[in-house]
């Protein structure tokens, strides 16, 4: 069973990860005790920065629910049973996957993880690393896509998305790109790609294709069908190095450079997804199929289970 023991020794929390959450909340919370003085808060040595309490209830619910979904993720994703070993690449995997969000829900996101740090830092003692400001890295992540959102004249599909990703400075980035457009995966996905994630399969009609086994939200699984020549290329890679290795936060400048060089507004790296999303849209209603079993059908290619989702990726 996992344990926390604080660093003089007098609190313990044993148990799974999520009742470690609960338990840090209590702490947060004084004991459910809410409306703590600003005053009381200062001559406990704190600072705005580093205040480890929730003062009122909507914030701490707020901050808890998010505390959970990290927390269950975590422990799906990467098999992490303490709250103390979860690392800033795990908190970025995390909220790369929120990446439907507004600015706004991503800050609060961020904020709450926050919070989260100082509560284990400065009431157990124990040093954890969410994220640092400085490195825009962590939970810091979660305020960069923000920052994008914001700035961004629309939000969507890029303009151009074969010249972006030829104009990447890295083949290791264009390779992770050519993924998120051409099979509309989340960074957190491209990250576990491995050689037994290949997967060659026959239909109905005795048709062979090539794809790709990924785990999305939720530990739901879903096959993606990718070209011959991309599948063949992610084999050879794979064969070398293992794995795709990659710094998001450097695959994210070079997206923002390549945007920029190439006269189209940046969309950071979920924009290749609106990309697949309209593309793969436009490409089914095409074929035959009507406007909610087009919507179905893109809902499930990208890992979501509500057809409605589709709709935000098309921008309507």
């Amino acid at each position: 069973m996992a344990k926390i023991v604080s660093a003089d020794g007098s609190i313990r929390i044993s148990g799974s990860i999520i009742h470690q959450v609960k338990e840090l909340l209590r702490i947060a919370t004084n004991n459910g005790k809410f409306g703590i003085k600003v005053s009381d808060i200062y001559s406990e040595g704190y600072t705005k920065q580093n205040n480890p309490y929730c003062r009122s209830f909507k914030t701490a619910k707020e901050y808890v629910g998010i505390w959970y979904q990290l927390a269950s993720y975590v422990r799906s994703e990467f098999g992490i049973n303490r709250i103390t070993d979860v690392r800033p690449e795990h908190i970025e995997a995390f909220i790369e996957q929120k990446g439907e969000l507004s600015s706004k829900s991503l800050k609060n996101i961020s904020s709450a993880i926050g919070k989260l740090e100082n509560v284990i830092v400065q009431k157990l003692g124990i040093e954890v690393n969410f994220g640092d400001r400085e490195l825009q890295n962590g939970r810091w992540i979660a305020n960069k896509m923000a920052s994008e959102l914001e700035s961004s004249s629309s939000r969507g599909a890029y303009e151009n998305p074969r010249e972006l990703i030829e104009n990447l400075s890295s083949p290791v980035h264009q390779l992770v790109a050519e993924f998120q457009w051409q099979g509309g995966l989340r960074i957190h996905e491209v990250q576990q790609i491995k050689e037994s994630s290949l997967k060659s399969f026959t239909n109905s009609c005795m048709q062979e294709f090539k794809g790709i086994l990924v785990r999305g939200k939720g530990g739901y699984e879903r096959l993606i069908e990718l070209p011959n020549g991309l599948w063949e290329e992610l084999k050879d890679h794979l064969e070398q190095h293992g794995r795709l290795e990659f710094n998001y936060k450097e695959y994210l400048n070079d997206l923002r450079r390549s945007a920029w060089e190439t006269g189209q507004p940046y969309q950071g790296s979920h924009g290749l997804r609106y990309n697949f999303a309209q593309e793969k849209y436009e490409e089914l209603i095409r074929e035959g199929l009507g406007h909610n079993e087009a919507l179905k059908e893109v809902s499930e290619m990208l890992g979501h289970h509500r057809p409605e989702i589709t709709l935000h990726y098309l921008g309507r």
